[in-house]
């Protein structure tokens, strides 16, 4: 592909609506426009003509920091007419190891090449090595079914760095305004999406409904709409509750030692220790001490558990495992 020499082109020129091979979901961040207001453009971007004046063909970020730096022009190199297909082409080989895509964007990219014509085959042989995926009919399939999921959905996923593996248990969703409303709340990491979704279906499952019901309901909501809660807690809770409607025997067990625990009424510094999955029935007593009458104190109050019956209750707890 040649490139014309470089031209000052007004920013007028440039058919701004034309977002054919603007792969971001970021946007133009603050230090470039601060860059191009001290530097101006250093790398003139590459534009060919189209319909509306010219389209671009690389340089979307330069291009948008550049009206926001107080320019006018921008340094371009010009080349021939381009189909849309070639126009992905050279935006991706220009970016090629030195861009990162989430696989979001990597499915927006996809769907671009299909809209674009290109053969299914095509775009597995070809370009998917260019985002530096395997080429898989599989990942062509999960990452370009991407578009069946909301705009507002695609931003949350993307911001959080959630892989395909993990979101692609939407597609079977019925609705996802509540998810979507779910984690715009808790904003959590990459692994809390995971562990969140995997609970959702499971409980979805067992219980045969769907996953916005299950996330519609009161229990949940009253701890999405408590604001003076921070979103760790949030998270927390809810966690906690899919947990329960997920393992409701696990969930009653751990609630029958609870209860016996405050029974037995130990000191601080006195823990039990056991297995919170109950697949051991070993129980043990930590007892941490500085001084006699710390040591004292907690085996009195551990001969007032065992005369009080309450040990006894909780050891049952154990013995019925299985």
């Amino acid at each position: 592909m040649k490139f014309s020499n470089v031209s000052e082109i007004p920013l007028t020129d440039i058919d701004e609506e034309n977002r054919l091979t603007d792969f971001s979901m970021d946007g133009c961040p603050e230090k470039l426009t601060d860059s191009v207001k001290v530097i101006g453009i250093r790398n003139p971007i590459s534009i060919c003509p189209s319909e509306n004046g010219y389209a671009i063909v690389s340089g979307h970020k330069r291009f948008q920091a550049t009206p926001r730096a107080g320019l006018t022009q921008i340094p371009a190199f010009i080349v021939a007419e381009l189909d849309d297909a070639t126009r992905l082409v050279i935006n991706l080989n220009e970016n090629f190891g030195h861009r990162q895509y989430s696989d979001i964007e990597k499915g927006g990219i996809l769907n671009k090449f299909i809209q674009a014509g290109v053969s299914n085959e095509t775009i597995i042989a070809e370009y998917m090595p260019l985002l530096e995926l395997e080429r898989s009919k599989k990942m062509f399939q999960d990452l370009s079914d991407v578009k069946l999921l909301s705009h507002k959905m695609q931003i949350l996923l993307h911001r959080a760095g959630v892989p395909v593996k993990t979101f692609k248990t939407f597609y079977k969703w019925n609705s996802l305004a509540e998810a979507e409303n779910l984690f715009s709340i808790l904003k959590p990491g990459v692994n809390k999406w995971r562990d969140l979704l995997e609970l959702v279906d499971e409980v979805a499952a067992r219980e045969n409904t769907t996953q916005g019901d299950i996330l519609s309901r009161e229990e949940f909501q009253k701890v999405l709409t408590a604001s003076e809660l921070p979103a760790p807690q949030r998270y927390d809770q809810i966690h906690k509750t899919l947990h329960s409607l997920r393992y409701p025997v696990l969930s009653d067990m751990r609630k029958q030692v609870a209860r016996t625990l405050d029974e037995m009424e130990l000191d601080d510094k006195t823990k039990l220790r056991y297995q919170d999955t109950f697949e051991s029935n070993e129980l043990k007593l930590e007892l941490k001490f500085q001084s006699e009458k710390e040591l004292s104190q907690q085996v009195e109050k551990i001969f007032k558990a065992l005369q009080s019956g309450s040990v006894e209750k909780l050891v049952k707890v154990f013995r019925d495992i299985g």
